[in-house]
C-alpha cells in the first residue's frame, strides 16, 4: 500500500480532510491543561493507577503524566450518567430547535437561489454555500446519528433509518451532496466514531498524509499551498469516492464474502484512482467508475448544476450560465468551509493516536473520545478564568450554525445519539467532569486548529502517541475486521 500511496500524493492528502465528518484528531493533554483546566489540576493527587504502568521502561513526558492519575471507571460512570440524563431529557424543545435550524438553512438556500441569476456575487455564493454546509454538518449529521429518533412524529423522515436514504428523490429532498448518504453512514457513523484515532479510523490524518509529510525536495510552503487547494475540492476529490469504497467493503463483509487480499482496507480512495494506472481497488470490490458516477456523484452533478438552475433557461440563457457559475463557486466555498470545521476536529500535535481498540462505552473509550477530539468556540463560551458562560438563544445558535455544530466535537463523540440542543447543554457539564478527573479537555479557535491540522498534514508536527502499556487491560477490545 505504501508503493501505491507514493504514486498519488493528493490521494493521501485528501483523507486527512475527510472527516466529514466531518468529521481527524484534536488536542494534547498539556496545552489543554494550560488553556482550560483549573490551576494545579495536573498536580492533583493520584486517584487510581488504571492506565499508566509504574514499571514502564520509557520515561513519561510531562504532558502525559495525567494518565496515571485518572480513575477510568469513575470517569466513565459520570460520562454515561450525563449522556443518559441528557438523552432522557430530550423532547419538544429539541424538535423546535431542529426546525429552527432547518429554517435557517433553507433561508440561506432561498437567498442563494433567488439571486444566483445575477453576475457572480458574494450574496449568492455565501447563501448557497451555507445551505449546503448546514444541510450536511448539522441537519443530516445529527439526524443520521439518531439524534431525533425518539422524537419522531411518525413520518420517519428525521430519523437515522429514513433521512436521505433509499432513493434519489429522498436524497434530493433531505440531503443532497457529493457523498452517498448510505456510504457516509458506514464510513462516519460506524468506522470513524467507534475507532477514533486508531488504525481502523478512515479519517486518521497523519497516517493518510504520510506521503505528503515525507515527500522530499518539496518546500514546506508548497505543501501548505497544496493543502489549501485540496481544501476547496476535498469532498468530490476524496471524501465521496472513499466513503463509497467503505460502503462496498461493508456490503462484502455483510454478505460473508470478505475483503479480497489485494485491497488495502485503510488506503484512501481518491477520484484519481479511477484513472488508467491509478491502482483502483474498485474492480476487486465489485464496482467501477460508471457505477460510482451513476449512484454517487452523478445525481448531485445533474440536480445541483443543471436541474436546479434549468428554469432560468426559459427566461434568459445568460441567467442560467451565471447561476451555474455561482453554484460552482458556492461548491468550492462549501468545500473550504466544511474542510475548516471538519478536518480540524481530530488533528494537531496535542491530540493522541492509539495502536489498539477499546470496548465501546468503557471508561477508556470515553477518555479516548475526549483526548482525541477538540471543541471550537461554543455557544456558552469560556470566561478568562476557564469557567463556562450560560447557554443563550439566538446568539449561541448563530455561533454554532457557522461552525456547523462541529464545535461540540468532544460532546458529540461521547454521545453521538444526542440532539444539537443537547450538546449546548452538555458542554459545561462535561468540561467540569473532565476537570474533576484530570482528563484534558481541549477548546481552541477553529483557525488555531486549522494551523495545527495543516502542520500535521505537511509534516511540520506529529500527533502524540498513546503507548499500549498505558491502556487499561480490562477495556481492550478487538474488532473482527
Amino acid at each position: 500500500s505504501r508503493e501505491a500511496d507514493r504514486t498519488m500524493v493528493p490521494r493521501a492528502l485528501l483523507l486527512a480532510c475527510a472527516t466529514l465528518g466531518a468529521d481527524a484528531l484534536s488536542l494534547r493533554a498539556a496545552p489543554l491543561a494550560r488553556g482550560l483546566q483549573a490551576p494545579g489540576l495536573r498536580r492533583a493527587a493520584v486517584v487510581a493507577t488504571t492506565t499508566l504502568e509504574p514499571s514502564s521502561v520509557l520515561p513519561v513526558a510531562p504532558e502525559d503524566e495525567w494518565i496515571a492519575r485518572v480513575d477510568l471507571d469513575a470517569f466513565g460512570k459520570e460520562c454515561r450518567q450525563l449522556g443518559d440524563r441528557l438523552e432522557k431529557g430530550q423532547g419538544e424543545a429539541d424538535i423546535r430547535h431542529l426546525k429552527k435550524m432547518v429554517l435557517w438553512s433553507n433561508l440561506c438556500g432561498a437567498v442563494g437561489m433567488a439571486t444566483m441569476w445575477m453576475r457572480p456575487n458574494i450574496v449568492s455564493v455565501m447563501g448557497l454555500s451555507l445551505w449546503t454546509m448546514s444541510r450536511w454538518t448539522m441537519i443530516a449529521h445529527h439526524t443520521c446519528h439518531g439524534g431525533y429518533n425518539k422524537q419522531d412524529d411518525g413520518s420517519g423522515r428525521f430519523t437515522s433509518m429514513g433521512f436521505a436514504l433509499g432513493s434519489v428523490r429522498r436524497r434530493a429532498m433531505d440531503w443532497l451532496d457529493w457523498m452517498l448518504p448510505e456510504a457516509w453512514n458506514v464510513e462516519h457513523n460506524n468506522l470513524h466514531h467507534f475507532r477514533t484515532g486508531e488504525p481502523g479510523d478512515p479519517d486518521l490524518v497523519e497516517r493518510n498524509l504520510q506521503t505528503l509529510r515525507d515527500i522530499p525536495m518539496v518546500p514546506r510552503p508548497v505543501k501548505y499551498a497544496f493543502v489549501a487547494i485540496i481544501a476547496c475540492m476535498w469532498k468530490w476529490y476524496y471524501y465521496a469516492p472513499n466513503t463509497y469504497k467503505q460502503l462496498k467493503m461493508h456490503e462484502l463483509r455483510r454478505s460473508g464474502k470478505g475483503i479480497p487480499e489485494s485491497v488495502d482496507i485503510h488506503a484512501p480512495f481518491a477520484i484519481t484512482k479511477f484513472l488508467p494506472g491509478g491502482g483502483s481497488e474498485a474492480p476487486a470490490l465489485g464496482y467501477n467508475f460508471f457505477d460510482y458516477l451513476m449512484k454517487v456523484a452523478g445525481p448531485y452533478l445533474a440536480i445541483r448544476f443543471f436541474l436546479l438552475p434549468a428554469p432560468l433557461l426559459l427566461i434568459n440563457p445568460l441567467f442560467f450560465q451565471r447561476a451555474v457559475v455561482n453554484l460552482l463557486l458556492a461548491d468550492a466555498l462549501s468545500n473550504l468551509h466544511s474542510f475548516i470545521i471538519i478536518a480540524t476536529n481530530h488533528a494537531g500535535d496535542d491530540m493522541y493516536q492509539f495502536e489498539n481498540s477499546v470496548t465501546p462505552k468503557s471508561g477508556s473509550f470515553y477518555m479516548r473520545q475526549v483526548i482525541t477530539s477538540v471543541d471550537f468556540r461554543t455557544s456558552n463560551g469560556i470566561r478568562a478564568d476557564g469557567t463556562a458562560r450560560p447557554v443563550h438563544g439566538h446568539t449561541a445558535d448563530a455561533n454554532d450554525f457557522m461552525h456547523g455544530w462541529l464545535n461540540y466535537q468532544i460532546e458529540h463523540h461521547l454521545w453521538p445519539q444526542l440532539s444539537m440542543l443537547s450538546y449546548q447543554k452538555a458542554a459545561p457539564e462535561l468540561r467540569a467532569i473532565c476537570a474533576k478527573h484530570g482528563v484534558p479537555y481541549v477548546q481552541h479557535s477553529v483557525f488555531r486548529r486549522l494551523k495545527k491540522t495543516a502542520d500535521i498534514m505537511v509534516g511540520a508536527t506529529s500527533m502524540r502517541k498513546f503507548r499500549p502499556e498505558w491502556e487499561k487491560e480490562a477495556d481492550r477490545f478487538e474488532w473482527k475486521s
